[in-house]
């Protein structure tokens, strides 16, 4: 899996600076709680200077948004939210889609036992402090941070729900990576056990199911929403394990995103399965409500997310957007995997490039559609095998094959590269979100 340090290289230099200089002593567990926290002192004043943590940001946006193609870099404020700034007094309201995220930091208790007071603010507040670079990376909207919590709204541009959906879960498995590669190893370096990570939910209200208002009164008051899919995002969050993103049915359903990619819940790391958003409310009809909640495959979805290192991968993938097959088109549109949603009947032109070493067998590119979701049905995909070409300028060889969107769901294309039907290079994935914008 590659590494984002080259995504969040500011985060990485600042806290393993400034959380090393106090990290002389052993932790705590060696000595009683007050001595531990008597001899972890540390002026506030010279770790705040140390750290930088209250200038610029970390330059995360930036990273993340040229590898998924994202052009304006999201200077949004905190709070409210953009899209509903005409709601300006108290009472009034509308309606509109949303996709909601909720990340705590779990078991961040134990850092006050191993840390001074303002240690753990730093450690916290940097985490929060990228969560939120993270967020606006994703075009999500930071409404509040709470205590060692974040709630971020996600409405994309405010027309495609699809697109704000996979925003948000983009942007969870980044965290998620985040917390994993950079942060979890420093803190296990220095005394913390593996308890603290955070815990991500995430889920999807449409317009009619989603109410904008201004709460309180003229001089205390702010817009928020109000939904069932706000609340359960909060659920799914407490209930996520740690350092996973969990995701309600409303977000699965509208993406059609299949098993795999997603699973259930296991308790205590056994058989049993937790389906449901627990407790199991009662709806109106007197009957338990059965709201079925995912844990997202961290590893598998990760994998097929845009990343530094990705052009370093022994297949180079490409995908161009092309109405027709061999057309040759002055700008063609680039699509990175995984990045957005396209429309059915959109084409698509897959390019592999790569290298070998010299060979005088036939070398073969096997392109493989993989489809899934409930639309393709038994149409599981097919297999073609394409003839590869050498530039000799750049020393690689290449083959493209064209096709186009058929059906609503997360599909791959699955590129191995074959020498005298050989496998030398194993096969790679690329993701493509296909369906209505809207």
């Amino acid at each position: 899996m590659s590494s984002l340090k080259d995504v969040y290289k500011s985060f990485d230099r600042v806290f393993d600076r400034s959380i090393q200089k106090s990290m002389g002593a052993p932790g705590f567990g060696m000595e009683s709680l007050h001595e531990s926290l008597a001899r972890r002192t540390m002026d506030s004043s010279e770790l705040l200077a140390s750290s930088n943590v209250a200038e610029a940001e970390f330059g995360i946006q930036e990273a993340i948004r040229g590898l998924f193609g994202k052009k304006r870099t999201n200077d949004h404020s905190i709070g409210g939210h953009p899209d509903f700034e005409h709601l300006s007094a108290p009472g009034m309201t509308d309606y509109g889609f949303n996709v909601s995220l909720f990340m705590d930091i779990k078991g961040s208790t134990k850092l006050g036992l191993v840390y001074s007071p303002e240690e753990v603010f730093f450690i916290k507040n940097t985490i929060i402090r990228c969560a939120i670079e993270t967020i606006r990376a994703f075009d999500g909207h930071v409404h509040r941070i709470m205590g060692d919590a974040v709630l971020a709204f996600f409405r994309s541009d405010g027309k495609s729900a699809r697109d704000a959906a996979i925003d948000a879960i983009n942007c969870g498995c980044y965290l998620v990576e985040f917390m994993r590669q950079l942060v979890a190893p420093k803190l296990r370096e220095n005394n913390v056990v593996d308890d603290v990570g955070i815990r991500v939910g995430v889920d999807y209200g449409q317009h009619r199911d989603v109410l904008w208002g201004m709460y309180g009164f003229q001089g205390s008051s702010e817009v928020t929403a109000t939904s069932f899919f706000v609340d359960v995002a909060a659920k799914l969050q407490q209930s996520a394990p740690r350092n996973r993103v969990m995701i309600g049915e409303s977000i699965r359903s509208l993406l059609d995103i299949h098993d795999g990619v997603t699973e259930l819940k296991r308790i205590n790391s056994g058989q049993a399965v937790e389906r449901y958003v627990m407790p199991n409310y009662t709806g109106a009809d007197g009957k338990p409500v059965n709201y079925k909640k995912y844990v997202l495959n961290q590893a598998s979805y990760f994998a097929l997310l845009p990343k530094p290192g990705s052009q370093n991968a022994p297949i180079k993938i490409t995908a161009l957007l092309k109405a027709k097959d061999n057309v040759t088109y002055a700008n063609p549109e680039i699509y990175h995997a995984c990045s957005r949603v396209l429309p059915k009947g959109v084409g698509i032109d897959f390019k592999a490039r790569f290298a070998l070493p010299y060979t005088d067998g036939k070398v073969q590119v096997h392109f493989a559609v993989k489809n899934h979701g409930e639309e393709a049905g038994d149409d599981l995909g097919y297999e073609v095998d394409v003839d590869a070409q050498y530039n000799r300028e750049r020393g690689e060889y290449w083959a493209s094959y064209w096709r186009d969107t058929a059906y609503t769901g997360l599909h791959y294309m699955a590129i191995s590269v074959l020498v005298d039907g050989r496998v030398v290079h194993k096969e790679q994935e690329f993701g493509v979100y296909i369906g209505d914008p809207s």
